[in-house]
């Protein structure tokens, strides 16, 4: 499997972008507003870390709920194999420049949670601020409201139907602000995901929507065991079919990419 941007991940629907600007500007704005307006955001900062009172049943009742969107990433996942076999054995081949990235169980652990604890928690904070202050950037200092009617009338109702309604509460239960912050961090979520070709694409914005469902639901360390444990499970059918740990080959010059 090729990226295009000179990313080669090996065998499975699973990757994670965390850009450290985009990740400390988000934070900075969350923590600001914590202490210089907490109304704008309409949760508090520790909303969604509260553990359920019975863990282990929160946890099947969030894969349950997700099954579908799990499911179709393991069937990508396994129909992909084959492919990352053939590029295992090519790797003695590979140019100089080639950098390869072990998906060892430890570093999917730390960078899935790190994924989650950004997309679901800060950037989506500061989404939340980032829309009502682009509604009044754009002419609703005036009275008129484009960037609120896009998300309110357009894009989340699109949304809505397009989950089958499963997130629902969230998208209409509040604010439009939080659907437009969800919408808007669900997509930083997928387009980290974009050289998994156009499936991984589409794949991950549903996975991204699941994840808000069940820390809505049942709260962000739920959220993060379902993610980790589902990169998990890919890692181990890696080591079943293709006998090695999932790899990511980074190529720094794009042009000597064999794959591409």
């Amino acid at each position: 499997m090729a990226a295009r941007a000179g990313t080669q991940m090996l065998g499975f629907t699973m990757g994670c972008s965390l850009m450290p600007f985009g990740l400390g500007g988000a934070t900075v704005v969350v923590l600001l507003l914590e202490w210089l307006a907490p109304d704008v955001i309409p949760f508090t900062l520790t909303a969604f870390w509260t553990l359920p009172p019975d863990e282990t049943a929160a946890f099947g009742d969030a894969v349950v709920s997700a099954w579908p969107v799990l499911l179709a990433g393991l069937v990508s996942s396994l129909l992909r194999m084959p492919g990352a076999i053939a590029i295992r054995r090519n790797m003695p081949n590979l140019p100089p420049n080639a950098v390869v990235h072990v998906l060892s169980p430890g570093r999917i652990l730390v960078t899935s949670t790190l994924e989650e604890v950004f997309n679901r928690w800060l950037l989506f904070y500061a989404a939340i601020a980032g829309a009502a202050f682009a509604d009044f950037l754009v002419l609703g200092f005036a009275g008129a409201h484009p960037v609120r009617w896009l998300f309110e009338d357009v894009l989340i109702p699109v949304a809505d139907w397009a989950t089958w309604h499963q997130a629902h509460d969230i998208l209409t239960g509040y604010s439009w602000t939080v659907g437009a912050a969800l919408l808007s961090s669900n997509a930083r979520f997928r387009n980290g995901h974009a050289y998994q070709g156009w499936f991984g694409w589409i794949w991950s914005w549903y996975f991204g929507v699941a994840l808000f469902v069940i820390t809505f639901d049942h709260g962000l360390p739920v959220a993060i065991a379902v993610h980790v444990a589902y990169n998990l499970v890919l890692v181990a059918a890696h080591l079943l079919i293709v006998r090695a740990h999932p790899v990511i080959i980074e190529f720094p010059d794009a042009a000597r990419d064999p794959y591409a």
